[in-house]
């Protein structure tokens, strides 16, 4: 990579510290931001115990999805709302879902919290 001026950018992407890219780097996390939540949906299959594919795994679904909060923002108060990292949920919402930077089998998105309608109780 070559250092570079803020004026220089030559076609080319400018990164904070003047740092030049020909391309946008690959995306390798992702930080909550505010208050934000951010969660991993269990899949049809994780959900029914099976191993078996479900048709229409992959399009909407009418009834709230779960998954497990793998972080949150900065200003998320888990006392205020009564879930936290960690917590295996059920949401009813509209969420943004991130990049798979890692080749995950299952989506995520980042939520408001609001959009979490439960913890869901597991057995130990």
């Amino acid at each position: 990579m070559k250092k570079t001026s803020s004026l220089d950018i030559g076609g080319g992407l400018l990164l904070p510290e003047g740092v030049k890219h020909n391309r946008s780097p690959k995306i390798t996390g992702v930080k909550p931001v505010a208050s934000q939540v951010y969660i991993e949906l269990l899949t049809q299959q994780e959900l029914a115990n099976t191993d078996i594919t479900i048709a229409g795994d992959e399009g909407p679904t009418k009834t709230p999805e779960q998954g497990y909060i793998i972080d949150v923002g900065p200003s998320f108060k888990a006392e205020d709302w009564g879930f936290g990292k960690g917590d295996r949920v059920m949401i009813s919402g509209i969420g943004i879902m991130t990049p798979n930077f890692d080749n995950n089998h299952r989506k995520r998105f980042l939520l408001e919290p609001s959009s979490v309608k439960c913890v869901l109780e597991e057995e130990k």
